[in-house]
């Protein structure tokens, strides 16, 4: 991943949980090195340690769960958030 990339995920446009979610494991791996390098550098980018965190929470998350991106669940949780959810008696 080359700097011009790495500059389109730390525009500030860009929701870093939203685009964590979508991204394979594989690109996760890439994203969370190059920003490693980044936060290694003299001066880092603005953003770049939140990124860092979003992509490694991201990546242990899937490796304890064994989620994927596509097994996520959807993005929409209604205007109660996740916590508006019912949660099944038992």
């Amino acid at each position: 991943m080359n700097g011009d990339d790495l500059a389109r995920y730390l525009d500030e446009s860009v929701d870093p949980a939203e685009a964590v979610a979508a991204m394979s494991e594989s690109a996760l791996a890439e994203l969370a090195d190059a920003l490693y390098r980044q936060l290694d550098s003299p001066s880092p980018a603005f953003g770049a340690h939140s990124w860092y965190t979003q992509v490694t929470d991201e990546l242990r998350l899937r490796r304890l769960t064994g989620a994927k991106p596509d097994a996520a669940e959807p993005k929409d949780h209604g205007p109660g958030g996740s916590a508006g959810r019912e949660v099944p008696a038992g």
